[in-house]
């Protein structure tokens, strides 16, 4: 019920109506780095933090927390403590969501306006909800698009090849763009494979959540079957278990993108793994990406 009603604020759709807000942000969080990074380090995931926690924020409130256009790195949405307690008053904004509501102000562009213009019960609405609703959507939006963003970077950088085969393939797309020198719509840049790969690697070492993500089958019994191999063994075993309905199993990210008969040698950023010989996307693979997770639980992001 409650997806539903988020749901349509993260389609495809929707989300594309953002980019100019994206655009706008990443640009200005690049001058930032050029800028307040120069000869001094910085923790670039706290950078990223500032960038993501503007996007949600604007996209939830109607209006970004301007983490960006501070001076420093600090306050940022990573100090859990802080972002809790003086960073982000979600009753406040709930409340002025539910003013601007009341005053015709907001047409339901902003995810707080839209839900509570929503045919949803009374208690969903409710200021205890919402509030937990706005941070849900805050940590998700904030902390893991910062560390993918972060483990990418980190790749790139150490890895010079990569870096410069990826730098020729988005100079390739700002060359064919409908204005030379201008880097083309997402819409264009998303087609490039090797970009693809890289963003997909990315997601695959970042993981999403990395605790295990556990469901019920309340109506049937599953059947497991698979393989085993005991300690010490070089010999693997055929296995399977019945599992009784009403039995909570689970899961990781991590351990599902650390498959070495699916991502051989795992532990190493190749985004060439996710293309095939025609240097195209390898949509095989999908099946193995948990960084959204999977089903009707999974993220309502991955768009």
């Amino acid at each position: 019920m409650r997806r539903n009603a988020l749901g349509r604020f993260f389609s495809r759709a929707q989300v594309s109506r953002l980019e100019p807000t994206v655009r706008d942000l990443a640009q200005r969080l690049c001058d930032k780095i050029l800028v307040v990074g120069k000869g001094t380090p910085f923790d670039l995931t706290t950078a990223y933090s500032l960038f993501t926690t503007d996007v949600i924020s604007g996209y939830c409130l109607g209006e970004n927390l301007g983490l960006v256009a501070q001076k420093s790195w600090q306050p940022n949405f990573r100090e859990p403590l802080y972002a809790q307690l003086r960073l982000v008053d979600m009753p406040n904004y709930v409340k002025k969501a539910q003013a601007d509501r009341d005053a015709g102000l907001d047409n339901s562009t902003t995810v707080f306006g839209s839900l509570l213009q929503s045919d949803l019960p009374p208690r969903e609405k409710s200021l205890q909800r919402m509030t937990e609703e706005g941070f849900s959507l805050f940590a998700a939006g904030t902390e893991t698009v910062s560390w993918a963003l972060t483990v990418i970077t980190y790749h790139l950088l150490t890895q010079p090849a990569l870096l410069s085969k990826l730098t020729a393939e988005v100079r390739q797309a700002v060359d064919d763009s409908a204005e030379p020198g201008q880097l083309p719509p997402w819409a264009a840049l998303e087609k490039r494979p090797y970009l693809g790969a890289v963003i997909h690697e990315g997601l695959r070492l970042s993981y999403g959540l990395a605790s295990r993500t556990s469901r019920i089958a309340t109506g049937e019994e599953l059947l497991y079957r698979g393989q085993w191999t005991p300690k010490g063994s070089s010999a693997s075993r055929k296995v399977e278990h019945v599992i009784p309905r009403g039995y909570a199993v689970g899961m990781s990210a991590g351990i599902t993108h650390h498959d070495e008969g699916v991502f051989p040698d795992s532990h190493a950023f190749v985004p060439e793994r996710w293309l095939d010989e025609n240097g195209q996307h390898r949509k095989e693979l999908d099946r193995a990406l948990l960084a959204f997770s999977k089903g009707s639980r999974g993220c309502v992001g991955i768009k």
